[in-house]
């Protein structure tokens, strides 16, 4: 068995104007490689086609995964900042955790991921409610307060748990 050193990029994206919308790994993959076929052309997109692998797309918390050989790090970088369009739609992409494992790599996305999960299940605040500053809210269950998102939060929230579930179970 053959070991290679790789790169593990947890990347975020974020949905340039227009409402949001839920994309594929294949159309996140695209991309990507398109970009890298445009920054480098033929050789860097050749160098890097059966090596390239994008996982763990969780579109409630807008990141996913992408790992690369180590000698290509650089330069998957370089065009996954230079992304602007996924299927037409204008988009911005940021690396925010390298790891050189899977397993820090792994620890990093459900880190990032719980802390989504907990910005999203917070109370929403007098202002959020459209409420005065000073208005004291009754003590009522979270599920009966009105949210400003409502299905599309617990879309969301269902979207972190599942990829939560796959990371611990996942053994790549």
């Amino acid at each position: 068995m053959v070991v290679q050193a790789g790169r593990h990029f947890l990347v975020r994206l974020e949905q340039l104007g227009g409402e949001a919308e839920s994309f594929t790994l294949a159309q996140l993959s695209s991309s990507l490689r398109g970009c890298l076929g445009e920054l480098f052309g033929e050789l860097g997109l050749g160098s890097l086609a059966t090596t390239l692998v994008l996982k763990h797309y969780c579109a409630g918390a807008a990141i996913f995964a992408v790992r690369a050989p180590r000698k290509h790090a650089p330069s998957v970088r370089a065009a996954i900042a230079a992304v602007r369009f996924v299927n037409k739609r204008p988009v911005r992409l940021s690396v925010i955790h390298a790891a050189g494992s899977k397993r820090t790599a792994r620890r990093a996305m459900l880190s990032r991921l719980e802390q989504t999960m907990a910005a999203l299940e917070q109370k929403p605040t007098p202002a959020q409610l459209g409420l005065c500053e000073d208005t004291v809210l009754p003590a009522m269950p979270q599920s009966l307060l009105p949210t400003p998102v409502g299905s599309a939060m617990r879309d969301a929230l269902g979207d972190i748990r599942r990829v939560m579930r796959d990371l611990a179970a996942a053994d790549d």
